[in-house]
């Protein structure tokens, strides 16, 4: 991709993340701890057996917000 491309990407992904943000303002999530836990049970069950089996490395998380914390300014 050029960088007019990612430009134009980036400007799209944005617009998209802002319209998605004003329509959940208008649409909360109701859910309780029981259904929220519950639905991370079954994301945790999709998940391949390799993947549960991986310990956790915090690093990739911290990378990513510090990039993400870049973007916004």
């Amino acid at each position: 991709m050029k960088p007019d491309s990612y430009k134009k990407h980036f400007a799209a992904r944005t617009a998209a993340f802002r319209r998605f943000n004003a329509w959940e303002q208008k649409h909360p999530v109701e859910m309780g701890a029981r259904e929220a836990l519950a639905a991370v049970g079954k994301l945790y069950e999709l998940m391949p057996i390799e993947s549960r089996h991986r310990v956790f490395d915090p690093n990739g998380v911290t990378t990513m917000r510090r990039a993400l914390s870049r973007l916004e300014g």
